[in-house]
């Protein structure tokens, strides 16, 4: 039997393969119910290896990694006899869940290259939180804008998914007026896609257009579920751009109100950043009462030894809005370890760390010079311009 991409899968069961559609269709477009779809799959083929793979990194994702490795297992044991694609697939996904990023995204070009409508596969490498932005080097941005063009003599011109892509390896290139009218096509054809949604508030966010995110956002996110993965983010997103208009009291109700009661359905990486940075950013505006409470105890329950890079910046930014400067050196510790493994945003993340320690102990030169270190290489950090741009948020307001 084929897939929905005309790609050879192995099961024996209509029913099973047309719900594995679905979970794959509701992963790409950040729509709520892949996990439900796959599970439909498993009940019809036990022995679906690209099911089980598919539930080990929709269940990784969700942080519950113990699940995540047991279903990973079981797509190993049933992969041994699938086609060459399945298997890769099937061993790239367990890659990332042993933690072995850089082979993964190694692993990821040769796929695409020979599979390039295995999307599942190809999108582990081109979002904001992908192989590629995590990867630590400077040039992130264009090696996804390469991918992705590599992708498009193989889809079709109006196909939602890759439109969604297009628009977003511009905009993160600085090309957001080419962009633009990608994400809005991408839109136009299917309306449920939270993926494209999302690029559209990089898009305002890049073009300077607070007004016209905030309308969209209203707009947009009343047919969006609360249990969608970006739920959350595109609130946060929305929130960015009510600062930006002074809107602060609106910002903070969305915070209060939206983003920190709706944590549990978000990513944990998503939903702690986005706490996290959104806290810091009103404290950089002189809002030094808000509580953090909320968004310290999801961290310290998803992320109790600490995390990736990009994690250890909101992780030092939450041990500086409360005041611990001990929490603080333990990331500096952890992000040490990232260094001597030899990431290339360790640098810019340390000297981050460095910068809040010196500001929280009032040594303003210090903190400045750290800071502006930071800034310099802050491309390597990963995630999107638009969740960077809090370094020189922070640079500014050091004084």
């Amino acid at each position: 039997m084929k897939d929905s991409f005309d790609q050879v899968v192995t099961c024996h069961s209509k029913d099973a393969l047309e719900a594995y559609d679905q979970a794959v269709d509701c992963q790409l477009h950040a729509w709520p119910g892949a996990l439900a779809s796959v599970d439909l799959a498993l009940k019809h083929a036990p022995d679906f290896a690209l099911a089980h793979s598919t539930r080990a990194l929709l269940l990784q994702s969700a942080g519950r990694g113990v699940e995540a490795r047991e279903a990973s297992k079981q797509a190993l044991l049933f992969a041994k006899a699938v086609t060459e694609r399945e298997q890769s697939h099937v061993g790239i996904i367990n890659l990332m869940l042993e933690g072995r990023s850089a082979v993964a995204l190694q692993n990821v070009r040769m796929h695409a290259e020979q599979w390039p409508l295995d999307a599942l596969v190809i999108s582990l490498a081109l979002g904001a939180f992908g192989l590629i932005a995590f990867s630590g080097q400077a040039d992130h941005d264009q090696q996804r804008f390469d991918l992705v063009q590599k992708l498009i003599p193989h889809y079709p011109s109006d196909h939602p998914w890759l439109l969604s892509h297009r628009g977003w390896v511009l905009i993160e290139t600085n090309q957001p007026e080419a962009g633009l009218p990608f994400v809005s096509r991408s839109l136009e054809l299917r309306p449920e896609n939270g993926n494209a949604a999302h690029v559209m508030m990089h898009a305002r966010f890049e073009r300077d257009e607070p007004e016209l995110a905030i309308k969209f956002a209203n707009k947009w996110l009343a047919q969006y579920p609360e249990t969608a993965m970006l739920f959350g983010h595109i609130h946060w997103h929305t929130a960015l751009c009510e600062l930006e208009l002074g809107q602060t009291e609106q910002a903070i109700h969305r915070l209060l109100t939206v983003i920190e009661p709706h944590l549990a359905d978000a990513p944990p990486l998503v939903g702690m950043t986005d706490t996290a940075s959104l806290l810091w950013r009103l404290k950089l505006r002189g809002l030094n009462d808000l509580s953090w409470n909320t968004a310290e105890r999801f961290a310290q329950e998803k992320f109790p030894n600490g995390g990736n890079v990009f994690a250890e910046l909101h992780l030092a930014m939450l041990a500086a809005g409360t005041g611990q400067p001990r929490a603080l050196e333990a990331c500096r510790l952890r992000l040490q370890k990232h260094a001597d493994a030899g990431h290339g945003g360790a640098s810019s993340a340390l000297a981050w760390v460095d910068g809040l320690a010196s500001w929280l102990v009032r040594d303003i030169s210090v903190a400045r010079q750290a800071l502006t270190e930071s800034v310099k290489h802050a491309v390597t950090l990963g995630g999107s311009h638009a969740q960077r741009s809090v370094i020189e948020r922070t640079l500014a307001a050091v004084s």
